[in-house]
Parts: structure tokens; C-alpha cells; sequence
């Protein structure tokens, strides 16, 4: 009896450990299961439904940069680039206007696209230095400035120039572009022109791009310190690299996110966010165009929704950048009055896509009277010693 009692004892400690082996093992191979599943299930949904129709991905889709990532991945398959046949892979700014650009025609025939040898729209080239008794504005933007959808000779820039005989306008507009991208375009070509004005075409959609690492293809992002600005995601990843990586990235992390990021902005939290990292990178743009001895001047241009609102009152968008001109003392301009009195007279606007050619010249007519009245630049003006303006002299 003591001698199977000693057995029992010795036995039972075996068993134990045995049972306890195998529940962590099942827990092992369960946890490897959800885990499958839950990152099976996503891949599974993205790869049926990413190649639907493009109106189904906007609805699977949301605004943030797993949406933006994936709905690239699938555009550049099908080679749809969001930036335009004509833009190439850039490492600081995610992508930029190819140079040399030749009549190209992704528009629709008739819609020529040219770029000089900077990538700059259109076939005029500028050199750095100052033309002698020229006036230089530089114009920045996205694809409403770089004029998506009309031909060079169509773009408000186009038509500021030609109204301005004695102004070079610049057209520094990128399709798809942040005001964070523009800025790092202003730093890093845009001082060495020189220019009297820069000219910033505000769009408010453009500061949700601020938010994201990634849009029309991977971007930089500037993120909010103690120290001010602080530029991430840089160099940017290039095509090659993104594809690559794509395989490796968890899909059931990007569906989380997805979903999360959809709450936020249904709450509102997100456009906060976008308007609060936004005042400093336009706190940059005019803080580097004054540091080079130019003028800033914002131009609120009204795309979508907003060119069928035809109400007197400012909008909550339109306030955010007039609060922000008045608090900095720049120079600030909307082009809605314009667009909606020409509605009003019967003038059939676009809403759904780019502006066309009349709206282009529309908005220039609107910011050259502006800049006028404002004594910005001149009509007409002596020759002046390579150099060109000051602020000094505009006024």
C-alpha cells in the first residue's frame, strides 16, 4: 500500500505537466488561428473588392493612409497614377512634374501638357536669375493650379502672365499636392527664382493631405513638436520599394485602421487635427517668403461643393484662412464672390471635376485686379536693374 501511494505520488506531477503542455499548445495553435483568420479575412475582402469599380473602392475606402495606399496599389496596376502621366518619383516630395514634358495629352485631345527643363507647366523656361524689368510671381498649389484637365494656354497662372506684360508667373502647381508639399517645393526650388510675390492657391481639402503619409502616391508628413515642424517619412519610399513592402503589411491592421479613422472624422476630430498642424506649415510658407523678400498672398479657390454655394456669408473654411491672414497681416483673397455672380448671370460652372479653361481665367482676372489694388505689382513698369522688385519699390 505505501509502496503504491510513493507511485501515485510521483505519477500524478507527470500528468499534470503533460495536460498543462497540451492546453498551451492548443492555446498556441488558437491564438495561430485567429490570428490567420482575422488577417486572412481582410486580405481576402481587399483583393475581391479593390478591383471593382472606383466608385466602390471610394465606398469601401476611407480618408487615410492605408485608404490612399491601397487604392494606389490598384490605380498603378492598372496604370491609373493618381499623379499624372506626366509627374515622376521624387524623394523629398513624394512625386513632382517630369521635366521636358512635349505635348502630351492626358486630358482628351486638344489638352497639351508641356513642362520645361524644370518641371515647371508649360514650355516657357525662367532662369534663377532676374530678367531685367520683370516682375516675378510664383504661384503654388495642387491640381487646380497646375490646371488638371486644360491645356498649358488655360491655366489661371497662363492667363495671369499674359494679362501682366511686364510679370513672369511662375506655375509651381503639382497635381495632388499638400500645402506641406508645396512648402517643401517653395524651400527647395522656389527661393532660388527669386520671385516679388509667392502666390499660394489655398484649397482647403489640401490640408487633410497634411494628415497622411500617403495620397496620390507615399509623401512626407510634418509632425507637431515643441520644438515647431518636424518633417517624417523622408526619404520617401519609391514606387519599387512600396510594392515591394505591400505583401509584408498586415491587412487586418489596415481594416482597424480604416474603420477607426472613419470614426474620427465622422466626429469631427480629424478635420481639427488637419487645421491644427496646417496653421504652422502656412506659418512656414509665409515666413520663408518673407525671409526672401517677397510678398505672400493666399488665394481661398473654391473647388467642388463649394462652387455651388451661392450664400454671401464666408464658410467655416473660408474663415478658418481669412482668420489666419488677418492674424499675420498678409495679404488674402476669395474667389467665390466671383464664381457665384457669375452662376447668378447664368454662367454654367463646374462642380464635379478640375475648373474649366473660363473659370481659369476668371480666377486670374480676380487676383491679377487684386493684386493691383493692392499695389502688389504694376500694370506697367520701368526698367529696372537685374534684381527686379523689392517690396520697397511695389509700393
Amino acid at each position: 500500500m505505501h509502496i503504491l501511494e510513493s507511485s501515485t505520488e510521483v505519477a500524478l506531477p507527470q500528468v499534470t505537466k503533460s495536460r498543462r503542455g497540451r492546453v498551451f499548445l492548443k492555446a498556441v495553435l488558437s491564438v495561430v488561428w485567429l490570428v490567420a483568420l482575422l488577417e486572412t479575412a481582410p486580405r481576402l475582402f481587399f483583393a475581391t473588392n479593390l478591383v471593382m469599380h472606383q466608385s466602390v473602392r471610394r465606398a469601401l475606402l476611407g480618408n487615410d493612409d492605408s485608404s490612399w495606399r491601397l487604392f494606389w496599389i490598384v490605380a498603378h496596376r492598372q496604370h491609373e497614377e493618381w499623379t499624372g502621366k506626366y509627374s515622376i518619383y521624387h524623394p523629398e516630395r513624394g512625386w513632382a512634374v517630369m521635366p521636358n514634358v512635349r505635348n502630351m495629352t492626358p486630358f482628351g485631345k486638344g489638352k497639351f501638357v508641356n513642362s520645361n527643363s524644370r518641371g515647371l507647366r508649360g514650355s516657357n523656361e525662367y532662369s534663377y536669375s532676374r530678367t531685367p524689368g520683370k516682375q516675378r510671381i510664383l504661384v503654388l498649389g495642387d491640381s487646380f493650379t497646375f490646371g488638371t484637365d486644360v491645356s498649358d494656354s488655360d491655366t489661371y497662372a497662363h492667363y495671369l502672365e499674359s494679362s501682366l506684360p511686364n510679370a513672369e508667373v511662375l506655375n509651381f502647381g503639382v497635381q495632388g499636392y499638400g500645402q506641406d508639399q508645396s512648402l517643401l517645393y517653395l524651400q527647395e526650388e522656389g527661393v532660388k527664382y527669386h520671385p516679388d510675390v509667392v502666390v499660394l492657391g489655398f484649397m482647403f481639402m489640401d490640408t487633410y493631405r497634411n494628415l497622411w503619409n500617403f495620397f496620390a502616391f507615399a509623401k512626407p508628413k510634418f509632425e507637431m513638436t515643441q520644438d515647431g515642424l518636424k518633417l517624417t517619412d523622408v526619404p520617401v519610399p519609391s514606387p519599387e520599394q512600396v510594392l515591394a513592402r505591400e505583401p509584408y503589411r498586415s491587412k487586418a491592421w489596415d481594416f482597424a485602421f480604416i474603420l477607426s479613422e472613419k470614426i474620427r472624422w465622422s466626429l469631427g476630430i480629424k478635420e481639427k487635427e488637419a487645421m491644427q498642424l496646417t496653421r504652422p506649415i502656412l506659418d512656414q510658407i509665409v515666413s520663408t517668403t518673407h525671409a526672401i523678400g517677397a510678398i505672400p498672398v493666399f488665394v481661398y479657390m473654391p473647388a467642388y461643393e463649394e462652387v455651388d454655394d451661392f450664400s454671401d456669408s464666408m464658410s467655416s473654411h473660408e474663415q478658418y484662412l481669412n482668420a489666419f491672414c488677418k492674424e499675420q497681416g498678409i495679404a488674402c483673397m476669395f474667389l467665390r464672390p466671383r464664381f457665384r455672380r457669375e452662376a447668378l448671370n447664368g454662367v454654367k460652372l463646374e462642380s464635379r471635376f478640375h475648373w474649366t479653361p473660363e473659370m481659369h481665367r476668371m480666377a486670374a482676372d480676380e487676383i491679377e485686379n487684386f493684386l493691383l489694388q493692392q499695389g502688389i505689382v504694376k500694370k506697367s513698369t520701368p526698367q529696372l536693374a537685374e534684381g527686379g522688385l523689392t517690396p520697397a519699390n511695389l509700393h
